[in-house]
């Protein structure tokens, strides 16, 4: 009877037997806004992550920047920001980009309890970075050293596509030239402040500044829903 007890344990949902975060963040995801839900009424958590480097598999986060938006606005107060400890990270390449040295690093919490904070931040709203697949992915790595079976599961919006989608609706892909797409173009573009680039925090308000023009431009575009934004 033992390979029918483990049979049962595999069929088992896997949040089941998650931590008590996994189990509230999976239970608000059931309950997540109507596609027709008017974007004034939608909230989103922007953020961003610094890495130790760009690949999803091997590198690992040094810190998470996330703020929310609600009815149209950046909501200052309500803010997600740390540093995670992980050993030798402070001696890469993008620590100094960064600016994080050992001594912040070290200061910094635990990757499992850093990602518990992030999670219970997010909920079920949705997410939204500066290609933020990249950032969605290091975090559901996080989740998975943490013996988490789960991935983020949130709606999300990349702030560089939905610009090339709201400004340049009928041109030819092939012309396209990404630097125009990058944050500090987008931010010259739209006059918004840089002052605080190459942070996790901001970057993430920097992002919540275009996300928030790039709604006005969606409104002129006559995408007014969630449904409508995120296609």
């Amino acid at each position: 009877m033992e390979w029918l007890k483990e049979l049962m344990h595999q069929l088992k949902p896997a949040d089941q037997d998650a931590p008590a975060f996994w189990q509230r963040y999976s239970a608000a995801l059931k309950e997540q806004l109507p596609k027709d839900t008017p974007l004034a009424e939608a909230e989103f958590v922007v953020f961003d992550t610094e890495t130790t480097g760009l690949d999803q598999r091997q590198d690992k986060v040094l810190s998470i920047g996330a703020i929310k938006v609600r009815g149209l606005q950046v909501l200052v107060s309500d803010t997600f920001e740390c540093l995670v400890q992980q050993e030798g990270a402070a001696a890469t390449k993008s620590a100094e980009v960064h600016g994080l040295l050992s001594k912040q690093l070290e200061q910094g919490i635990p990757e499992g309890e850093a990602v518990e904070g992030f999670v219970e931040f997010i909920g079920n709203a949705i997410l939204v970075g500066q290609h933020v697949a990249f950032d969605i992915a290091m975090v559901n790595q996080m989740l998975q050293r943490q013996g988490i079976r789960g991935k983020l599961r949130n709606r999300s919006v990349d702030t560089a596509h939905l610009a090339i989608r709201l400004e340049r609706r009928h041109a030819d892909s092939h012309t396209l030239k990404t630097a125009e797409y990058s944050l500090d173009a987008l931010c010259d573009r739209y006059n918004l402040p840089t002052d605080d680039r190459h942070t996790a925090s901001g970057d993430a308000f920097a992002t919540a500044l275009l996300l928030l023009k790039l709604l006005s431009l969606a409104k002129k575009r006559g995408v007014a829903t969630v449904g409508e934004l995120i296609k």
